[in-house]
């Protein structure tokens, strides 16, 4: 009866000892999930303890020059084997589940077997600090330039340490009115990289400011209120600038007068002018120039008036700070092709 029990005691042990030779490794077991970052914005990396598998699977001792070249094969195949794949790794939460998901290749290697997922709860993230609309306009100062309707904005920041490079910007800059409402929002640099500074917005990211303290132009001549003395001066300007002199005198055709409310880019200057600006009234002339014994010498087209028309809030011009404004064309040009050249600029025939 002893040598029975015996018996069956050495058949189990040999069992055990062949099953487990025959086992395989469960590929689970050595998988880790490490979660980083900010709550709802945490991501999730995975990493695969090599070493012990190899270890656990080869039953190897650390000093990988104890391996043949055929074992190496072996440990090669089991590691090209298994692929990993997580259903989610960014914008992670405290308390949700990331499924990792699991598959072994048994053709190349039979060292392995896995489940075909497993889940694992994000914990450890940070509670990220959060950044208001209310602090943005606090710490945003905008001032306001150029003329209304067209005014453009400059942005300032007061923030420190890590959000002192945060960048603003506004869809209306360029086109701003005086009392317009303008929405000041965070870049879309920005925006991204407030996750790895460990913010996250309460808010839209924006402040609004209420646009003020734009040069104001008139939209038509007529809205000048001096615009008498306005066009004096002009007149005056044009007789100083071709007063008879010498041998040479001069006779002043005018023709039409224009106006145009904002600066167009495109605007062409001639050798003999200079820049115009927003807020320009001008006049066409041709001239003629006559010599000592009274034979025509030149004729040629000048614009001639003044720009950056500005007006207070009794929509006067101060006519003190006019900028003159004149550009000459030379006989190749024709008084009509003058004219075409202005309306193209954004100029309009003053009735």
């Amino acid at each position: 009866m002893k040598n029975n029990f015996m018996k069956i005691v050495l058949v189990f042990g040999i069992i055990m000892f062949l099953a487990a030779c025959g086992s395989k490794a469960e590929l689970s077991d050595y998988v880790k999930v490490n979660f980083s970052g900010y709550d709802t914005m945490g991501t999730a990396t995975y990493e695969i303890d090599q070493d012990k598998l190899i270890m656990d699977t080869f039953e190897v001792s650390d000093n990988i020059f104890d391996l043949d070249f055929e074992k190496l094969n072996e440990i090669d195949d089991m590691l090209s084997a298994y692929s990993i794949e997580l259903d989610k790794d960014k914008d992670l939460s405290n308390g949700e589940q990331v499924v990792v998901k699991l598959s072994v290749d048994d053709s190349k290697t039979d060292k392995l077997k896995t489940k075909s997922e497993i889940k694992v709860t994000v914990s450890g993230l940070e509670e990220p600090k959060e950044l208001s609309d209310e602090e943005i306009e606090k710490h945003v100062v905008v001032n306001f330039n150029g003329v209304s309707g067209r005014g453009s904005l400059m942005i300032d920041t007061t923030f420190s340490d890590d959000l002192r490079g945060l960048t603003f910007e506004s869809s209306q800059d360029g086109e701003i009115t005086n009392g317009d409402t303008v929405v000041v929002s965070l870049t879309e640099d920005s925006r991204d990289s407030l996750a790895t500074l460990g913010y996250v917005l309460t808010g839209k990211g924006e402040a609004k400011f209420e646009a003020s303290g734009l040069d104001v132009v008139a939209e038509k001549p007529s809205d000048i209120a001096n615009l008498d003395d306005v066009e004096r001066f002009i007149s005056e300007g044009i007789n100083r600038e071709y007063q008879d002199w010498g041998f040479y005198k001069y006779e002043i055709i005018e023709g039409n007068t224009y106006y145009r409310q904002f600066y167009k880019e495109e605007e062409s200057i001639s050798f003999w002018g200079n820049s115009s600006s927003d807020g320009t009234l001008v006049n066409i002339y041709t001239i003629e120039e006559y010599g000592s014994e009274g034979e025509l010498v030149d004729t040629y087209t000048v614009v001639y008036g003044f720009t950056d028309i500005i007006l207070d809030e009794n929509n006067k011009a101060n006519v003190t700070e006019l900028r003159e404004y004149s550009n000459k064309y030379d006989d190749t040009y024709s008084l009509e092709s003058v004219e075409k050249l202005l309306e193209g600029y954004g100029y309009q025939v003053v009735e």
